[in-house]
């Protein structure tokens, strides 16, 4: 969306909060979040590839504020990082401008710098808890132009792995990962801990269509609390359905369960599944592969992250290499499903 003279990506609704200064940017309108569960209303909420996008003649800047927790900013000149922040409830202004050595920003360099992805814009990179717009300061910034950002758009459902929770900065989630490789726009919808196939979200992504692939990565969180194969197989059969009927013609990929303690046979502490993860995996194998609909597909977790070491101490949410593993697998995986169009 725009807001002022700039694009807030993944960011479909500005909600203002009663007692907290600024705008919520928040991933879905709230007509979609009320028809979540409680939990989920609060989850998709937090910020995930949210970005603030702009070209600037001079200096800019944008202030900040996040609540719940606090929330990682990393800011990029188009495709190149040039530095991080911590925002916490304070809000704090991050001033762009020009940087020493001046190769981005000066000519002749600026012109021959090599630009895949993005354009010469600037982009604030958000990952977190519920972020705030505070301020932006308008002095000489306008949108981006079409031709400034990727043609195409990856969109992600998931856990908190999709969201990228344990990733130890925005740009190392696997779903930024991967949309790195294939230089798409990443729009992400992690949920951590409420991503239950519900209804409310497969209508919402059924009626974007802004997206050009789409994967569903389902659901540990099911699993996790209890919800058995069967009723898990209803959810996720409805879900595809939804999302395929309104969308025949794009790849929507079904990912089944990344390895974990599961696979050992545990159960999450104070928690008691009612199936495996063997049979969650079966499940939505079926489910993708009965769908009806030529461009449903399916892809183990298991083959896109293959070693162990990938996950984090809670043998459940990918580290860092894992995230990388994982994006550089499904990137391969998608890249014949969009041959068309790459």
């Amino acid at each position: 969306m725009i807001y002022g003279q700039a694009e807030l990506h993944n960011v479909e609704e500005l909600v203002r909060i009663e007692g907290r200064p600024g705008l919520l940017m928040q991933r879905v309108p709230e007509t979609v979040r009320s028809g979540l569960l409680e939990k989920g209303r609060e989850q998709i909420r937090r910020a995930t590839a949210i970005e603030v996008r702009f070209a600037s003649a001079g200096g800019a800047s944008i202030t900040l504020a996040s609540y719940g927790g606090a929330s990682k900013a990393q800011v990029f000149y188009g495709d190149y990082w040039m530095e991080d922040y911590v925002i916490g409830e304070t809000p704090l202004s991050i001033r762009t401008g020009e940087l020493e050595p001046m190769f981005q920003f000066r000519s002749p360099w600026r012109e021959q710098i090599p630009r895949q992805s993005f354009g010469a814009i600037w982009r604030i990179v958000i990952q977190g808890y519920e972020v705030h717009l505070v301020d932006l300061a308008p002095e000489q910034l306008r949108p981006p132009l079409q031709h400034e950002v990727p043609a195409l758009r990856y969109l992600a459902y998931g856990t908190s792995i999709t969201f990228g929770l344990s990733a130890s900065s925005p740009e190392l989630s696997y779903v930024s990962q991967t949309a790195w490789r294939l230089g798409m726009d990443a729009v992400n919808l992690g949920m951590p801990g409420t991503a239950y196939c519900e209804q409310a979200i497969a209508d919402h992504i059924a009626a974007r269509s802004d997206w050009d692939i789409a994967s569903l990565c389902l659901s540990v969180n099911m699993l996790n609390q209890g919800i058995p194969a069967e009723e898990f197989s209803g959810k996720v059969k409805a879900m595809i359905h939804t999302i395929a009927s309104a969308h025949p013609g794009k790849p929507l990929v079904c990912i089944g369960l990344f390895p974990s303690f599961a696979d050992l046979g545990w159960s999450w502490p104070d928690r008691e599944m009612q199936s495996t993860s063997l049979e969650y995996r079966q499940v939505l194998k079926e489910a993708a592969e009965s769908s009806g609909f030529p461009r449903v597909y399916y892809v183990d977790g298991r083959d896109l992250l293959e070693d162990w070491r990938g996950l984090s101490h809670d043998l459940l949410h990918p580290a860092n290499s894992g995230m990388i593993q994982i994006g550089e697998r499904l990137a391969g995986f998608m890249r014949p499903l969009l041959a068309d169009r790459l």
